[in-house]
């Protein structure tokens, strides 16, 4: 036995593997159609031995304890429409009621023997409860407890208070069980409902985190490494202009490039922490560039061969984290710009602090904008300034300058409060 136990388990498919077999009855019986199939003729069998067998049953019906009439086929008949109904009462329950509930009433007021069959009635008012709306089922549970108030009014014994408050309490507590079960289910399938919402809102909210931390990436990227990019570039360009005459400028132009390079491999190591963990995140995210960074910014550009002039206007002061982050970024792409698009010309960074809001104004005396290419190539370095501009609710223009040239204005509020 064990070495066929053995060889079956071999050649299991991965389904069955490591389970024991189902039995096919357990699939069968699982069907809410067989189960109430398996009840009306479980109750069948039982209402027809009962009547014969002469099995006292003190349930709703009215009539003496002897029975004023001897079954035949039409007693079963009814018997069968009290109980056969009942395979279908998930799918009707107010009808199956009703068809009970009519039998019931013949077969007492013919004065059969009081069966097992009543409680199909029961059955049928219970199910009701359990699987329509109040506004049914109470309706149906009045118009039953009429039912055995005429069963009782029209049977032989003289009706009895203490009997129809015991018929009463059959009925009331079949319709009990059922609406506290239909309660009960109503429940679980709320909670059902709030925990998939609650889950499938965590996903969106997942998701909108991942978006916005794509685009503050894709933004860092573009405003650090191109700038840095830029400047390489172009004192690249420089050196190897001013090489056969100028070599040690040339060398000096190297130095800065690898400076500009080691930079930009900073950068991109603290914009890759943005993909790590937060306890990552913390250990290696450098500190963040600001106003007081300006001076190193604008000496880069000088050094890739771009005349600058940077004034502060007012009283510098500490103004909000980011703030300060957006400032610097702002000055930084348009600086970038005027490396790449507006080569030889001169640049002026003016700063000013205000008494609510920061100013920034930053130009150049190129040749100014090209339609032909802002028409043709999405401009990502305004639509980051744009979106740092409209974070802490502040005002940008980007444009020809008043006397020429390319300007970039900015204005935020100091406050630092985003919108």
């Amino acid at each position: 036995m064990v070495g066929v136990e053995q060889g079956q388990a071999g050649t299991a498919s991965p389904r069955h593997s490591g389970a024991p077999p189902v039995p096919w009855t357990r699939h069968l019986f699982a069907k809410p159609l067989m189960q109430d199939t398996l009840i009306a003729v479980l109750l069948t069998g039982a209402s027809l031995v009962g009547v014969v067998t002469h099995l006292q049953v003190d349930i709703p019906e009215g009539g003496s304890e002897t029975a004023g009439r001897s079954l035949d086929a039409l007693g079963i008949g009814l018997i069968l429409l009290q109980t056969m109904p009942l395979a279908w009462r998930r799918r009707a329950p107010v009808p199956v009621l009703s068809v009970t509930a009519v039998a019931l009433f013949l077969f007492s007021l013919l004065g059969y023997f009081r069966s097992l069959a009543a409680f199909g009635f029961l059955v049928a008012l219970y199910t009701v409860a359990t699987y329509r709306e109040r506004r049914t089922s109470i309706p149906a549970g009045v118009g039953c407890a009429a039912v055995i108030l005429l069963i009782l009014l029209m049977g032989v014994e003289p009706l009895e208070p203490d009997a129809l408050m015991a018929e009463y309490l059959f009925l009331g507590t079949a319709w009990f069980l059922g609406d506290s079960l239909r309660i009960r289910r109503g429940q679980v399938v709320l909670l059902e409902d709030r925990a998939t919402r609650l889950e499938r809102e965590r996903e969106e909210q997942t998701q909108r985190a991942v978006a916005g931390e794509r685009r503050v990436i894709a933004r860092e990227l573009h405003d650090v490494v191109a700038h840095n990019v830029s400047v390489i570039v172009a004192q690249a360009g420089a050196a190897q202009r001013i090489f056969g005459t100028q070599p040690g400028e040339a060398l000096a132009a190297l130095g800065a490039i690898e400076h500009m390079g080691r930079e930009a491999l900073v950068e991109m190591r603290r914009l890759m922490g943005f993909l790590r963990t937060d306890t990552d995140r913390e250990a290696t995210r450098s500190p963040q560039p600001g106003l007081n960074n300006l001076e190193t910014l604008v000496g880069q550009v000088r050094e890739a061969g771009i005349p600058v002039m940077l004034r502060i206007e007012g009283t510098p002061r500490p103004v909000p984290a980011g703030l300060d982050l957006s400032a610097f970024r702002i000055i930084q792409e348009a600086l970038t710009n005027i490396v790449k698009h507006a080569g030889g010309a001169r640049a002026e960074v003016v700063v000013r602090y205000g008494e609510s809001r920061l100013e920034l104004m930053i130009a150049d005396d190129g040749a100014g904008p090209d339609k032909d290419l802002a028409s043709t190539r999405p401009r990502y370095g305004h639509l980051g300034m744009r979106e740092r501009v409209a974070l802490f609710g502040g005002e940008l223009h980007v444009g020809a300058g008043p006397s020429g040239g390319y300007q970039v204005a900015a204005s935020l509020p100091l406050d630092g409060r985003t919108s």
